[in-house]
């Protein structure tokens, strides 16, 4: 019943855009993604939000393994999904059980969501360590410590980064770096399907099933004429998304990319040939309600996992894959 109230609330929100003039007759994105990103408020201009989600029963089932969930959440949040094992036995909650898992951040993760999770234990736990709780809503709100403190509780347990500003729900868990990202993580302020960008992100990625979405500042700290990338896995193949920009700069990115994903290029930061890690590359550009979309579709090279373009991120090459630098 949430997800059916969701899904109407953003038909409802993108009918509501096209009423006031919008002038997009861009079908508005659909399905579980689409979803999430009605969910996390927080939404700034022309992608400046990091945005991180899978769920983990849709992600087994489409053959996406534990390992690439967590790296799809980026780092900081991976640390929990990575801790699962040790925070069910110790703390009484499975990251892995959560209906949806949320990130939002930039080059890592500053706070993560866990729907369908009630993780009083872990509550409890902050509260003993010296943290101060509160009501707001239906959640309690708790802080431990200063700003990007990891308290106790989680350290043991190797998670990173996260912590020290928490929200706790009858099926809701988030563990954050600041109230600030807390807040996002809760739905508070505009939310970021509110945005073009990110309805372009979720119409180009499709039905993935793990997504990473990445402001381009947050890169490699260097602008090249785009606003935001998405990458997403599912099935046994993988889409690139590079969003925001000019016309040209889409078709320079997309020729780029033609090339850099081509059998006769190599990663640039490995050196490895493409045609060993992944087969030949589909590549396309269009327009979705003003922002220009540049696709790239592809599948590993025979024996190879998933995962490539989270490396891409991981390792720094995916700029050069883009800007054929």
């Amino acid at each position: 019943m949430i997800r059916i109230a969701i899904a109407l609330a953003v038909a409802v929100l993108s009918m509501a855009l096209v009423a006031c003039g919008d002038g997009s007759d861009e079908p508005p994105p659909e399905g579980p993604l689409a979803e999430a990103l009605g969910e996390i408020g927080g939404a700034g201009e022309h992608g400046s939000f990091g945005f991180a989600w899978t769920e983990p029963r849709l992600a087994r089932a489409s053959g996406v393994e534990t390992r690439l969930m967590a790296t799809a959440l980026g780092p900081n949040a991976e640390t929990v999904v990575q801790g699962a094992p040790v925070l069910r036995r110790r703390l009484g909650f499975d990251p892995l059980s959560a209906e949806r898992l949320v990130s939002i951040g930039g080059s890592y993760a500053f706070g993560l969501r866990l729907d369908g999770i009630s993780a009083s234990r872990l509550r409890d736990a902050l509260i003993a360590s010296g943290g101060t709780v509160r009501n707001s809503g239906d959640v309690q709100l708790v802080d431990v410590g200063d700003y990007a403190v990891v308290p106790a509780p989680l350290l043991r347990a190797d998670v990173n980064g996260l912590g020290a500003r928490d929200a706790f729900g009858p099926t809701l868990t988030v563990l954050a770096i600041s109230e600030t990202s807390r807040d996002s993580l809760l739905g508070r302020g505009d939310r970021l399907i509110d945005q073009s960008i990110y309805r372009a992100a979720a119409d180009c990625l499709g039905d993935v099933v793990a997504v990473r979405m990445v402001p381009e500042r947050h890169l490699l700290s260097v602008e090249f004429g785009i606003d935001l990338v998405a990458v997403g896995v599912a099935g046994g193949r993988e889409v690139l998304c590079v969003l925001g920009g000019t016309a040209d700069r889409a078709e320079r990115t997309a020729s780029a990319l033609r090339v850099s994903l081509g059998p006769d290029a190599r990663e640039p930061r490995t050196g490895e040939p493409m045609r060993k890690l992944v087969r030949a590359a589909d590549v396309e550009t269009r327009s979705y309600e003003g922002v220009e979309v540049v696709r790239a579709h592809l599948r590993p090279a025979a024996g190879r996992p998933l995962g490539f373009l989270f490396a891409t991120i991981a390792r720094g090459s995916l700029v050069q894959l883009i800007t054929g630098s």
